[in-house]
């Protein structure tokens, strides 16, 4: 019986993981099209762009939180160290990998690309680029969070991430890229590690999360006609949209969504190689003359699943290529050997 929870608590992690992802390509895509001048900058592109951004990106986050928390036990110096080496395998390789393949194909084709890049050492290190920042900022949340043992060390973290997330309200964040970014997301990685005491079957009725969705997307409207930029009604916004998104993801886990589960296999791919897909295939259907709004939709956003998802296939294939994307698997396979 205990394994079928944990089964069925899990499959709600890799859904969510799906939602997110989904927004994150979506995002990139047609801000690249606007940038390109292929659809037009309207109300309707400009709220959905603001809206995602609300929450898709803190979903990661959350998710990062609860499987931190879940897995991995913090008990001492030496636990940390061991716990930092393995993330920064992890997150490193890929964020360095796929960062300067960015950087190299943007300086290349500097002429047909949306945006300006700026050097190399600055975009690793003090200035990270879409969407590897996240690589980057997790990381460093995970250089600063311990997991909690019991109630009292779990309200201090709280509280620990609520005082940084204030600040940052009130501040505007500091000049340094990796603190900022970990004053603003660390609130999201412990409200994920807090999911792991809540009872999951109290969160069965998906009618509940729709609620919250609606609600949000009609305060995500008021918000944008308003043109209300405010730090902390854009996290309670944000706050409000995860609730949505985690209740109605939790509620349908013990459903079977094949199209969900085999998304949910490529999330990590696909996060990091979408831009590296869209964008190359964008440049050669203008090359080529077609830029009708409709066939470079259709076709991006294909490419953007279709190639980084074949391209995982093939590395899974090789093996050891795949340590690009899952450095820490290939490790393991070597020690097998």
């Amino acid at each position: 019986m205990e394994i079928g929870k944990t089964k069925d608590r899990e499959k709600w992690v890799d859904y969510v993981k799906v939602i997110a992802c989904v927004l994150v390509v979506l995002g990139h895509f047609f801000q690249s099209m606007v940038k390109a001048t292929i659809i037009p900058d309207n109300d309707l592109y400009s709220w959905f762009n603001k809206t995602i951004y609300y929450f898709h990106v803190p979903l990661f986050f959350i998710c990062s939180g609860y499987l931190y928390q879940k897995y991995s036990r913090i008990k001492n110096i030496l636990d940390w160290k061991n716990n930092i080496i393995k993330k920064l395998i992890a997150l490193g390789i890929p964020y360095f990998v796929f960062s300067i393949v960015t950087w190299i194909l943007k300086t290349m084709f500097a002429g047909s690309v949306n945006d300006e890049m700026s050097g190399l050492a600055e975009s690793l290190f003090k200035n990270p680029t879409a969407p590897y920042w996240y690589l980057y900022s997790l990381f460093f949340i995970f250089l600063i969070t311990i997991t909690y043992k019991n109630k009292t060390n779990k309200m201090l973290l709280i509280a620990f991430a609520i005082v940084l997330k204030a600040i940052a309200l009130l501040t505007g964040g500091v000049g340094i890229y990796a603190i900022s970014t970990v004053m603003v997301n660390e609130i999201w990685f412990v409200i994920g590690m807090c999911l792991t005491d809540i009872d999951m079957d109290k969160m069965n009725n998906r009618f509940v999360g729709m609620l919250l969705g609606i609600i949000f997307i009609v305060l995500s409207v008021v918000a944008y006609k308003q043109n209300i930029t405010n730090g902390l009604v854009t996290f309670i916004l944000g706050l409000l949209a995860c609730v949505s998104v985690l209740w109605i993801m939790i509620s349908c886990r013990r459903y079977n969504n094949r199209f969900m589960d085999y998304v949910a296999k490529y999330t990590m791919p696909i996060f990091l190689m979408h831009t590296l897909f869209a964008a190359p295939v964008r440049i050669v259907l203008m090359k080529m003359g077609l830029t009708n709004s409709i066939i470079q939709i259709v076709i991006g956003l294909a490419i953007s699943f279709i190639g980084p998802i074949c391209t995982a296939i093939v590395l899974e294939k090789t093996k050891y290529l795949e340590f690009v994307i899952y450095p820490n698997k290939v490790i393991k396979l070597l020690k097998r050997r």
